[in-house]
C-alpha cells in the first residue's frame, strides 16, 4: 500500500515544479519585455559666459546658479539643467 502512495506522488511533485519553473519564467519574461520599454534619457547642463552658451553633460552636484569657473566675459555660470531621450543609435555607441 505504500508503495502504490510513491508511484503517484513523484510524477505530482515533477508536474508541480514543472508549473512552478513555467510560471516564474513567464513572469521574467513580461518583466524584461516592460524593461525593454523603458526610455534612455541623458542629463545635461547649459553654462552661460558672457553671450556664449555650452552645453555639457551633468555632473553631480550641479544646479542652477552655480558658478563653475571664469572666462573672459565674467563668471561662468550654469543657467539651466534639462535631459533629453538618448536615440537607438547613441544607446549603443
Amino acid at each position: 500500500m505504500v508503495n502504490n502512495v510513491m508511484e503517484w506522488l513523484q510524477p505530482l511533485l515533477v508536474l508541480l515544479i514543472l508549473g512552478a519553473l513555467f510560471f516564474l519564467l513567464l513572469r521574467q519574461t513580461l518583466e524584461l519585455s516592460r524593461v525593454r520599454g523603458v526610455r534612455a534619457v541623458a542629463g545635461y547642463t547649459l553654462e552661460a559666459c558672457g553671450d556664449r552658451v555650452e552645453r555639457r553633460e551633468f555632473r553631480e552636484g550641479d544646479y542652477v546658479g552655480l558658478v563653475t569657473g571664469s572666462c573672459e566675459g565674467g563668471p561662468k555660470r550654469i543657467i539651466g539643467i534639462f535631459v533629453e531621450e538618448v536615440g537607438e543609435q547613441q544607446r549603443r555607441a
